[in-house]
């Protein structure tokens, strides 16, 4: 694994914004508060959420949704560390990657003791900024991380690929590395919910979808993603999660109706937003 150089003045800046959600500090905010987010606000950490990574024209309000889940609970301690899960769209190369980078706009810094610690655990994980740099699927759910929990840090980690292989291996390192520490870690999914170029197979596979993660049935799930049957762009990620067993003894819950647009490949998808 290469654990690359790491510089302190290093930061990840947008490439999105303006495009797929407000440019403006003062608009996006006032957006995050039209949909019922609250800023800085105290949260337990221990939880899990899956939202989409599309334009916020789309997504933002669903997104928000997950968001909100996490804000009403009460307890401690607090969230201290949010790990985001992402599909790299832009790389042929299959691997899980993390950052080189300090910090990622808006201001958030990157977790490194925790960074290190899942680069240690497998040959899969790689420390490699450049999936990183024009990747969208993390960095449309940045304004919500940074405007919720200001304070935290986070660990973002992308996937290319759904080998059997990637997903286990991010489980092992997940289970190893967090095991000790979830109850200060918020996990975010960035994922679609299906997608399909024909509208009934589509749905179908959204309603499977919602129905297999309500149950939160690991063993369903993984098979019915090697199958094919699930096809949610995320959905590698989400079944590393569930088969790290992080979530033994919690069921995810659908938080608002599946949503529907057509994608620029005249792919019918669907988005939802879960909690756990």
């Amino acid at each position: 694994m290469a654990l690359g150089i790491h510089s302190k003045a290093r930061q990840r800046f947008p490439v999105v914004n303006g495009i797929f959600y407000p440019e403006s500090p003062v608009i996006l905010a006032s957006k995050l508060s039209s949909w019922g987010l609250k800023a800085g606000s105290a949260a337990p950490g221990g939880q899990a959420i899956l939202a989409p990574h599309g334009a916020w024209d789309l997504t933002g309000s669903i997104a928000a949704q997950a968001f909100a889940e996490v804000q009403k609970k009460d307890g401690k301690p607090d969230v201290k560390r949010v790990l985001l899960l992402g599909t790299c769209h832009n790389s042929s190369d299959e691997g899980i990657y993390l950052s080189e980078s300090a910090s990622f706009a808006p201001g958030l810094r990157v977790d490194q003791k925790m960074n290190r610690h899942l680069a240690s655990c497998s040959t899969l994980i790689r420390v490699n900024d450049i999936p990183h740099l024009s990747e969208h699927s993390l960095e449309v759910l940045l304004p919500l991380v940074k405007y919720c929990f200001p304070k935290v840090k986070i660990v973002p980690i992308l996937m290319s690929g759904k080998r059997p292989v990637l997903i286990s291996g991010l489980a092992k390192a997940l289970r190893i590395c967090l095991e000790k520490y979830m109850e200060e870690t918020l996990i975010v999914i960035s994922s679609t919910v299906s997608q399909n170029p024909d509208p009934a197979i589509a749905l179908s596979m959204a309603e499977d979808f919602r129905s297999i993660l309500e149950a939160t049935d690991t063993q369903t799930y993984l098979a019915r993603f090697a199958a094919g049957r699930i096809n949610a762009c995320g959905g590698a990620l989400l079944g590393a999660l569930l088969e790290s067993g992080l979530l033994e003894g919690k069921r995810f819950t659908s938080l608002c109706p599946l949503s529907q647009s057509m994608g620029d490949d005249g792919e019918t998808v669907y988005y939802g937003a879960f909690g756990a």
